[in-house]
């Protein structure tokens, strides 16, 4: 057999009803047919419906392999695993694979991605598929779709050949491992690392394996052939649309250039149901669209939404902070060993989680995650906070470290069929409150306010006409990082909200939806105190002045 055919084909040979032998199937086939001998079937991946090689072996069988009467089904690759598991328990199935088989399949997948010249091999289970990827060049590239069986049966087979592993293989477990000496005879390779645990989606009992090559010839010629038959990744459907939800074109720009970034964190702030998960997911899919060969990591607590180019480790329910600190860093160290391009972080809560974030940023990832702050100015003083020696402003304001600061909340629009006027003297707030809101009307009536009204039939009687986000989107560059650690937290939002380019804060954005009719001040109280324009102004005069002049 050639190079990668026994994982190719690993049913060579083999007994059928009438005592003869089958031919060999081709390497298209991978893990992707179910042949029922008794009935005279073959399921196959309608992904090969016009593979030259597939048809010309099925006639094969038809002709040598007495089975004249072979019918074809061409199923979806999910309907093939569920041939081979109901196979897998009736026994119509003429061949299964024991030990020996998958540990020669096993072989041959190592010794097939070092002829192609890989660098890592990526095993994935999803939910009705698994996928083999390879990374060429950096690039991920796609090698074949096969069902889950038999992914499941090829990880086993590669985790059993490491002399030094810890413990039966689990498909329920992170395990690390490591292949090397005699048994990589024949494949060019003189080490492999092995990364191996579930992932989303857990329901579905996804799960993973990463293999780290270590070549003996960096001399070696790459079979073009097998290149040749690689194809890229999938990437997600759609096209990023932040401007439809609330952002505005400008911070949709910005967040771009921060998520396509080699290096530095986003960190999203907010209180929980503000919507950061599900920007991070579409940022996410964005790059993906941009980057499709760069592999994605996110651990999170729990996995939220899923992201199918990405490997999503969730976290379990944890009895404590300090258990929930733990395993978010056990599983962050694990992501590092994973081939990772970019880290997502579902949440910086404490300073287990801190440390490994900022071990991750330290090393070159370009990262994404979230706080729990009311203003993205507060971030580096919650760090501070978390480890004030290990997490100072010298120590993290630093543009390799943090490259974008977003505060968001989703702020509910009111209905306008049955929304009422706002007025002065409404009974929610007290005197100031009510005075700083007519000043953001700066002289004009306040007659186009509006506050909820008692519902409608066009707001199923709730008052409101669904949310939209309200944002700022601070750039941290150089300065604002600098400012930081010169001048402090305060003076660096002056100084940076004084600047002509800034974002405006979400308690402008607000006041802007409020003057609109869109939005009941009441709620405009999500996005902060409520403060008279003429401060707020005041503010942006003091952040003009000299660092010096601040008081």
């Amino acid at each position: 057999m050639g190079i990668f055919s026994r994982i190719l084909h690993p049913f060579s040979s083999g007994p059928n009803a009438g005592g003869s032998s089958l031919p060999p199937a081709p390497r298209e086939l991978l893990g992707q047919y179910s042949l029922d001998v008794n009935n005279e079937v073959i399921t196959v991946s309608d992904a090969l419906k016009s593979d030259v090689g597939v048809l010309q072996w099925i006639e094969e069988l038809r002709e040598t392999g007495d089975l004249k009467y072979l019918r074809v089904d061409w199923a979806p690759l999910s309907a093939v695993g569920e041939k081979l598991a109901h196979a897998h328990h009736s026994a119509t199935v003429i061949h299964t694979e024991n030990d020996r088989d998958m540990r020669g399949a096993a072989l041959d997948l190592l010794k097939w991605g070092n002829d192609l010249g890989a660098s890592d091999i990526h095993i994935r289970v999803l939910s009705r598929f698994a996928v083999i990827e390879v990374r060429l060049d950096n690039q991920i590239l796609e090698a074949r779709e096969i069902t889950t069986g038999y992914a499941d049966k090829l990880m086993r087979g590669l985790y059993n050949l490491s002399p030094n592993r810890g413990a039966t293989y689990s498909e329920t477990s992170s395990q690390d491992a490591a292949i090397g000496g005699p048994v990589l005879r024949g494949t060019g390779l003189v080490n492999v690392r092995i990364v191996h645990g579930p992932c989303a989606p857990i329901s579905d009992a996804g799960h993973f394996m990463i293999l780290r090559l270590q070549s003996s010839d960096n001399g070696r010629v790459r079979n073009a052939v097998e290149i040749s038959k690689l194809r890229p990744v999938k990437i997600p459907d759609g096209a990023l649309d932040l401007e439809s939800q609330g952002w505005t074109a400008e911070q949709s720009e910005l967040l771009q250039e921060f998520i396509l970034a080699p290096t530095g964190s986003i960190v999203l702030t907010g209180p929980p149901g503000s919507g950061k998960t599900h920007v991070m997911h579409a940022l996410s899919a964005h790059r993906q669209r941009v980057m499709p060969g760069q592999r994605q990591v996110f651990v999170e607590q729990p996995v939220e939404l899923i992201a199918p180019w990405a490997i999503q480790l969730d976290i379990a329910n944890t009895l404590d902070a300090k258990a929930t600190g733990e395993a978010y860093a056990a599983r962050t160290r694990q992501a590092l060993r994973m081939d990772t391009n970019f880290l997502g972080l579902g949440e910086i809560r404490d300073a287990y989680i801190a440390r490994i974030w900022l071990e991750a940023a330290n090393g070159g990832m370009s990262m994404m995650t979230t706080m729990h702050t009311s203003s993205p100015f507060e971030v580096p003083s919650r760090l501070r906070d978390m480890d004030p020696d290990g997490l100072n402003f010298s120590v993290i304001c630093n543009t390799a470290i943090i490259s974008g600061l977003v505060a968001m909340r989703l702020v509910p629009l009111v209905c306008p069929h049955c929304a009422v006027p706002w007025t002065v003297d409404d009974s929610r707030f007290p005197p100031r409150v009510r005075q700083a809101i007519v000043s953001w009307s700066r002289g004009r009536s306040t007659d186009h306010l509006r506050r909820v009204g008692p519902g409608c039939d066009h707001c199923s009687r709730t008052g409101y006409a669904g949310r939209r986000v309200v944002a700022e989107v601070v750039d941290a560059d150089e300065e604002l990082m600098g400012d930081f650690i010169e001048f402090g937290a305060t003076v660096a939002r002056h100084r940076y909200h004084a600047r002509p380019s800034a974002d405006t804060t979400m308690l402008e954005k607000a006041m802007v939806l409020v003057s609109q009719g869109a939005l009941d001040p009441f709620d405009a109280r999500m996005t902060g105190r409520i403060r008279s324009y003429d401060d707020l102004m005041h503010e942006r005069e003091l952040g003009q002045r000299p660092p010096g002049a601040h008081h």
